[in-house]
């Protein structure tokens, strides 16, 4: 893979960063195939067409309302959604969660980035408790200083409140040049320009490459892995 690369600004300029906000899927993990089963069999069991993949893939990073909004072009509204919501996450609890795998990388990664004494936050739409959940499965939770999933008290990206009101109180002494959002998805990018955070673009992942770039990301990974060497100390003994 190409070695990352960057927007505007050199690497060295994310010496300063304290603290890295990662989104989950796409980003981190290859969760792709569990969420689109489950999405499939939800949307199949209330009586609307079962979406392709691709369909799937292009909603990653939505709330889950608003991906079955997507996925059955406005049909499916009110309660009918949180029908199709919470039979959802009662499939990706029995099935879905078991398919997702961390990327090549990723759990080296984290532990690479903490050990620079860099705080972590994992930060996602999914559910508050889902995303705990999966961290665990994944074994990625002692890694994780902050976790920030959606629940009825959170905004959710890309609401700069989310950051401002929900995660910035949690993450003292962390100015906004000193935060960097690293995701896959033009959510991710919003969330970030929306609370004037850094930018750097998980290019290997869910989000529509055309739309991301407009975005303009500060930086861009081809691989997770590479995250570490853009960011390293100087005198780390890394």
């Amino acid at each position: 893979m190409s070695a990352a690369f960057t927007s505007g600004r050199i690497a060295m300029d994310l010496m300063s960063i304290t603290t890295i906000l990662f989104d989950f899927d796409g980003t981190l993990a290859s969760s792709l195939e569990g969420i689109h089963v489950c999405f499939r069999e939800a949307l199949f069991m209330n009586g609307y067409p079962e979406p392709s993949l691709e369909d799937v893939r292009r909603t990653v990073g939505l709330t889950l309302e608003e991906s079955v909004r997507r996925l059955t072009h406005g049909q499916c509204d009110g309660e009918q959604t949180e029908d199709v919501v919470t039979l959802y996450r009662a499939l990706y609890t029995k099935k879905g969660r078991a398919m997702a795998t961390l990327f090549p990388g990723a759990m080296e990664t984290l532990a690479a980035v903490k050990a620079m004494g860099i705080r972590i936050a994992l930060v996602s739409n999914k559910s508050h408790e889902g995303l705990r959940r999966l961290a665990a499965h994944l074994g990625i939770e002692s890694c994780i200083d902050v976790m920030q999933g959606a629940d009825p008290a959170s905004f959710r990206k890309p609401d700069a409140r989310l950051y401002t009101e929900n995660l910035a109180p949690r993450l003292p002494e962390a100015g906004e040049s000193q935060v960097l959002v690293v995701g896959d998805t033009d959510t991710d990018l919003l969330f970030a320009r929306n609370a004037s955070l850094r930018s750097c673009w998980a290019a290997y992942g869910y989000g529509d490459p055309e739309g991301c770039r407009a975005l303009a990301p500060e930086f861009i990974l081809e691989d997770i892995a590479q995250l570490p060497g853009l960011i390293r100390r100087p005198n780390s003994g890394e």
